[in-house]
């Protein structure tokens, strides 16, 4: 039998920065052709695309100089311009801070709500929302959980709001207090909100500039592409790889989290059946080629809460990086609605009617191409059995030894500085650090 001191399954940003920090003799398994996991770009004549919206929102020191280092001259620090898109205006991203603009009965609704919600917060301070559907009633009030909120995330997760638990929220709900949303109705709010209000992207070569990056501060001769497990047994500590047994001392996986218990030959009844209580919306979206330079008005991204539209969000990576197009032509990725399914040649008709109606395009001759993607794994939903679930898996693999990390090897819901860390901290304690 092979021996290895660490195997790491998986290539992305998290495999890719647990070698890097690891040290020693290590064994990196990538079943695609090559690094990068989600965080690859795909070249479709000229236009570079990722798998959606990939932009570096950094916070962490050590991440930032890692990053500095690893593409000393190739960053561009770019301002977010996202905007919401609903009963036929533009208002500012995120929602509940930039009401100015809607149709005064809409605009009276959320304000209007939003003093109640707040009235209602004072009188029962300790109140604790059980559901984000109830989060968001109470922190927003119903105007804005109607109109925005509610609507946008059941497109987005394929389920109500009200099956999902708020643990999620964290730094990614922004809530300004009710002067703030009373500010964003008048016109008046003077500050972005959001953890990325600004960003960092590769200069040049699309999001995967960053994991090629590190896959070339690595050993080539300890990385192995175009290869994936077939079985694991954490009590004997090896991996089946190719029909032949590695062991190992310490095991990393990024796999999904179900697709680690099911590789798991040795995992008890109750581990597999936490693993079936999980779940995730997949990721199903659209590249999209057109022959004009700058759509969407130049925004990054727009958020569509209204069900007309058979997709959530528009995203336009070539208006903030304009070497991801070819000279006078633009990119969009289109990401499809999970609460609906629709035949993708009305998704085309719908994509081109959209951008004829905010004034994009004015034919859709414009539109060269539309490209149909899907990766199975997109948002995890936090529904109430997810977190004892969850949590009872990856008990169970540390307990044996096996740190799964890295955004669906630890089924959770973060950035790509969060899977760098999750790699820095699995070599940390593989070091005994």
């Amino acid at each position: 039998m092979h021996k290895h001191d660490v195997i790491i399954l998986g290539a992305g940003l998290s495999g890719l920065s647990t070698a890097m920090h690891s040290g020693g003799d290590y064994l990196l398994v990538e079943r695609d052709e090559r690094v990068g996991g989600l965080t690859r770009t795909e070249d479709i004549d000229g236009f570079l695309f990722n798998h959606t919206g990939h932009w570096l929102h950094l916070r962490n020191d050590d991440v930032k100089q890692l990053v500095a280092d690893l593409l000393p001259d190739g960053m561009l620090t770019v301002d977010r311009k996202a905007r919401i898109y609903t009963h036929g205006v533009f208002t500012g991203y995120p929602f509940q801070a930039n009401l100015a603009g809607l149709p005064a009965p809409v605009l009276r609704a959320c304000v209007q709500n939003a003093v109640e919600a707040a009235v209602r917060r004072a009188a029962k301070p300790r109140s604790r929302p059980k559901s984000f559907l109830e989060y968001v009633r109470h922190h927003f009030g119903d105007g804005i959980a109607d109109y925005f909120i509610v609507p946008y995330n059941t497109k987005l997760w394929g389920v109500s709001p009200g099956e999902v638990t708020a643990d999620w929220t964290q730094r990614f709900v922004p809530v300004p207090d009710v002067a703030g949303i009373v500010d964003g109705a008048l016109g008046t709010a003077d500050r972005a909100m959001g953890y990325n209000a600004t960003f960092l992207y590769p200069a040049a070569g699309g999001i995967e500039s960053l994991p090629r990056a590190m896959e070339s501060r690595l050993d080539p001769g300890r990385i192995r592409l175009k290869t994936q497990p077939s079985a694991i047994n954490v009590s004997e500590k090896w991996v089946e790889i190719e029909g032949e047994r590695t062991s190992y001392d310490h095991l990393v996986s990024t796999l999904p989290l179900p697709e680690l218990v099911a590789l798991t030959r040795d995992a008890p009844g109750t581990i597999r059946r936490a693993a079936g209580r999980l779940r995730c919306s997949p990721l199903r979206y659209v590249n999209v080629g057109l022959s004009i330079e700058r759509p969407l008005d130049g925004s990054h991204w727009i958020y569509l809460p209204e069900a007309r539209f058979p997709f959530y969000r528009v995203g336009s990576a070539s208006n903030a990086v304009p070497s991801l197009a070819p000279p006078g032509r633009s990119s969009l990725y289109v990401e499809l609605a999970n609460d609906q399914q629709a035949p993708q040649e009305d998704v085309v008709r719908a994509i081109a009617a959209f951008l004829k109606e905010i004034g994009s395009i004015r034919d859709e001759s414009e539109l060269l191409f539309a490209a149909f993607r899907e990766h199975p794994y997109g948002y995890v939903i936090y529904d109430k059995p997810c977190a004892r679930a969850r949590r009872t898996i990856l008990d169970f693999f540390d307990g044996n030894q096996v740190q799964s990390i890295g955004r669906y090897g630890a089924w959770t819901y973060n950035s790509m500085e969060d899977a760098i860390l999750d790699g820095m901290v699995a070599a940390r304690r593989i070091r005994g650090l």
